[in-house]
């Protein structure tokens, strides 16, 4: 008796027991018709919907690429997908575990993604459209009592067959797991580290067939399924592209890479084209973060960029930006202002720090907020510069002194008032050795509120590496990626009743954030003599919110500098005295 002669059977209602006999006498056709699904995983679920009749209708219909997609993801073992948001990767990428765990009794798969909590929510919500669509998935999960979990951060379906995938954590915890193979979501926020001395050595491990033998050949053993939007060169993610790009053309039966772009969503109304218009006039529009997360091409020009991607990734963990001197800081935490001064047809921008002394070694620095301003007046600038500074109770404002900068600062010593009549002194000079703006002083003098930095290439040389050391040291923090940022909005009820421009208004910081990685991957170094040079490889991307960036980092440096000379003078005075 062939299966479908059994699922003709079930079909007419008529009762046909079955026996060990029956049982066996199929297994020759359902050894052929599991070979067959494991190439045909679209195929299986077109089977499990209409039961080889097509006559029935069917809840859930593939168009082509994704037919595409999970026969890709299926037959290889490596295998990375590089496509745009709305491109149904997730859903796929999950149906496709959920097919492995019923076409490989025993099978142990896992997922990753940047936060454990992040990946238990995509794969709940996932799993769940794919049972209301595919009902036959539902009935494969056993969902007794301690069995399949489904929690606020951890969740793991147990299939009848013994066969499991949950999500793992991507960190030292998750070290001595053991799966088969597993699929890494979104692989552009993991940490590269973790994810190559983590999570890819738990799939070490081969799944065992019934009879108890390992087949050398399985695709299921030690697979790697990459799903992402692209991201940036140089890191992790990008490196494992190019060698599995590599494996692909020296094992192409082993390796598969795959992408695409907005326009195949579009194309099959899965993404509304004004969808796509909408996000290039937004007011927090990228370039090249629409590039990266809808066209999918990697960014960045250098690759021997002179600061690592991945570090600054990282360090991406600031969920909010701060508008002003936060109460809940440390007793002895502080903001400064640093300012790279621009005026016609060049941004002036301000970098916020807030400044985090630790009990040892060098103090964190928080990159809380970036302001920019486009073509405005140096009276204009003063104004809303020491609005900023009185918001942020900042204890100094730190301003780049050389070209344009004189400019600013000559109104800055000045005093001015607003549109509304209110009235801002005029700001003194910190670093002022020639006592050349004393003159300048008044009865209402800020006084020490600017520190005016006149970069010369020792001050250059000392800045690039003070950047690059407190980058690598992890003593900068900086805001999320603007998308997990609109996600965490829309997920509010004040996100959803924001009106456009408001969000794009919130969402600026983590835009313009963004921005400041990628003018700081742009960047290759060139040296002359002892000094350090900084240039862009593509002259069209600025380095404006850099210089701005790291300026602040060199105030503080100097500040932690001073500290730790008089330290040593007073310890070394006491002794004497004694």
């Amino acid at each position: 008796m062939a299966l479908q002669d059994l699922l003709n059977l079930s079909q007419s209602r008529k009762k046909v027991g079955l026996s060990e006999e029956r049982v066996r006498a199929i297994i020759p056709v359902a050894r052929d018709y599991v070979a067959y699904w494991r190439e045909y995983p679209d195929m299986f679920i077109d089977f499990l919907q209409d039961g080889g009749n097509p006559e029935v209708k069917k809840e859930l219909k593939f168009y082509f690429y994704q037919r595409v997609f999970l026969r890709a993801a299926m037959r290889y073992k490596y295998v990375y997908m590089v496509f745009p948001r709305a491109y149904s990767k997730s859903f796929l990428s999950i149906m496709v575990l959920m097919c492995r765990c019923v076409l490989y009794p025993g099978a142990k798969l896992f997922v990753t993604s940047g936060g454990k909590e992040q990946a238990a929510g995509i794969v709940k919500e996932k799993v769940q459209e794919i049972c209301t669509l595919v009902p036959a998935f539902r009935r494969e999960i056993d969902w007794g009592r301690g069995k399949t979990l489904e929690g606020k951060d951890y969740c793991k379906y147990v299939f009848k067959n013994g066969s499991y995938f949950d999500n793992i954590a991507a960190r030292e915890s998750s070290r001595g797991k053991r799966r088969h193979g597993g699929l890494i979501e979104e692989c552009v926020g993991v940490d590269g580290t973790i994810l190559s001395e983590v999570i890819i050595p738990t799939t070490n491990v081969s799944r065992r067939c019934l009879d108890g033998t390992v087949h050398p050949e399985e695709t299921l053993n030690k697979s790697q399924i990459y799903v992402t939007t692209a991201g940036w060169k140089n890191t992790f993610p990008y490196d494992k592209l190019i060698t599995l790009l590599v494996r692909m053309v020296t094992e192409p039966e082993k390796a598969i890479i795959m992408g695409g772009t907005w326009r195949i969503p579009v194309l099959v109304k899965l993404l509304d084209a004004n969808f796509i218009k909408d996000l290039k006039n937004d007011g927090t529009f990228n370039e090249a973060s629409f590039a990266r997360e809808y066209e999918s091409r990697w960014s960045g020009t250098v690759e021997d960029a002179f600061f690592n991607g991945e570090f600054f990734d990282r360090n991406r963990k600031l969920q909010k930006p701060e508008y002003e001197h936060s109460g809940r800081s440390a007793a002895n935490a502080y903001y400064i202002l640093s300012v790279d001064v621009g005026r016609k047809g060049c941004d002036s921008v301000v970098c916020v720090f807030k400044v985090t002394p630790q009990a040892q070694g060098p103090a964190i620095k928080s990159l809380v907020n970036i302001y920019t301003f486009a073509d405005e007046h140096f009276e204009d600038q003063a104004i809303r510069i020491k609005k900023l500074y009185y918001k942020y109770k900042a204890r100094t404002i730190v301003i780049d002194g050389n070209g344009l900068g004189i400019g600013l600062v000559d109104y800055m010593i000045k005093s001015q008032e607003d549109e509304n009549g209110d009235f801002y002194p005029d700001f003194g000079v910190e670093n002022d050795d020639e006592g050349y703006y004393k003159k300048y002083r008044t009865a209402n003098t800020e006084f020490d509120a600017m520190y005016i930095l006149k970069a010369n290439a020792p001050i250059n040389t000392e800045c690039h590496a003070n950047a690059q050391t407190q980058l690598q040291a992890g003593k900068v923090k900086f805001l999320i990626d603007e998308r997990g940022a609109k996600e965490k909005l829309l997920a509010t009820k004040m996100g959803q009743n924001m009106k456009p421009e408001e969000r794009a208004e919130y969402l600026k910081p983590f835009t313009l954030t963004s921005i400041l990685k990628e003018e700081m991957m742009n960047l290759r170094e060139e040296n002359e003599g002892v000094n350090i040079i900084l240039k862009q490889a593509n002259r069209g991307i600025r380095k404006d919110k850099f210089s701005a960036f790291e300026y602040g980092l060199y105030y503080i440096k100097q500040e932690e500098d001073k500290k730790k000379k008089k330290k040593k003078f007073n310890a070394a005075d006491w002794a004497f005295f004694n």
